[in-house]
C-alpha cells in the first residue's frame, strides 16, 4: 500500500487483481455492466468490446479500428499482425497512437511509441517505460483500468475501448483509449496499438500544477 500526501491511499495493482478484472471483461460481449466497471476504480466510465468503426463517436478511433480490421482481412485473420503496421498509414492519427510491448502475457507492457498529443496532456513522455512502473510514479486512479485492459485484450485478442475520467493533476477531463492486439507469428499478441483521445479541457489550479510536479518529479 502506498500513498501520496493528502491523497487517498493507492493500491498498486497485483497480479491476481489484474487477472480477476480481465476475467470480469470476458464474461461480457460489447457494453461492460456498472457493477463490473466500479470494480475497476470510480474513475472508470465505459468499457466495451468494439466490433464495428460506427461504435465509436471519436473519427481518429474509428479509423483507427478500421485501419485495423483491413489489416487483419488482408492476412485472412481475426487480428492485425504487429509486422503490418506502417506510420505512414496512421498519420490522421499518429499524435494519438501508443504502441506498446507486451509482457508476461499482458499482465505488464513497455511503451514503445508515445504519441506527442497523448505525451502533451499526460505531462510526460511514458517511452520505455512498463506501465506498472509509470502507476508508480505517479500513483494515478486508473492503474487497474489500465493494467486490465492489456490482459484483457491480450487473453480475447479483440478491440477494446475505455473511458474514464482523468487524473486531477492533467489539464482534460476524460480519457478516450481503443486498445488493439497485435499479434507475432505465432499468434500470440505480442503488442498492443491504442489510440488515445481526449474530452474536455481544464485549467489547473496552483495547487493541481505542483501536484503535478511533485508527482512527475519536475522542479
Amino acid at each position: 500500500m502506498m500513498s501520496m500526501p493528502n491523497d487517498q491511499p493507492w493500491l498498486d495493482p497485483t497480479d491476481p487483481m489484474i487477472e480477476a478484472g480481465a476475467r470480469s471483461l470476458l464474461d461480457h460481449a460489447g457494453d461492460i455492466p456498472e457493477p463490473a466497471l466500479a470494480r475497476l476504480g470510480e474513475s472508470v466510465l465505459r468499457i466495451a468490446w468494439i466490433t464495428r468503426p460506427d461504435q465509436l463517436a471519436d473519427a481518429k478511433l474509428a479509423f483507427l479500428l478500421q485501419h485495423w480490421r483491413k489489416l487483419a482481412e488482408e492476412r485472412s485473420a481475426a487480428v492485425a499482425h504487429q509486422d503490418q503496421i506502417d506510420c505512414l498509414d496512421l498519420i490522421p492519427t499518429l499524435g494519438n497512437l501508443i504502441l506498446l510491448d507486451i509482457e508476461r502475457d499482458g499482465l505488464d507492457a513497455r511503451y514503445r511509441v508515445y504519441g506527442t498529443n497523448v505525451a502533451s496532456h499526460a505531462a510526460r513522455d511514458w517511452t520505455g517505460w512498463r506501465v506498472s512502473d509509470m502507476n508508480r510514479e505517479v500513483q494515478t486512479p486508473a492503474s487497474l483500468l489500465y493494467r486490465v485492459g492489456y490482459r484483457a485484450a491480450w487473453l480475447r485478442q479483440a478491440p477494446l475501448f475505455t473511458e474514464h475520467r482523468s487524473a486531477p493533476w492533467l489539464d482534460v477531463q476524460i480519457w478516450q483509449r481503443l486498445v488493439l492486439p497485435l499479434v507475432d507469428d505465432s499468434g500470440r499478441c505480442s503488442r498492443c496499438l491504442v489510440g488515445s483521445v481526449t474530452l474536455g479541457e481544464r485549467i489547473l489550479t496552483d495547487q493541481e500544477l505542483a501536484d503535478q510536479r511533485r508527482r512527475l518529479k519536475k522542479s
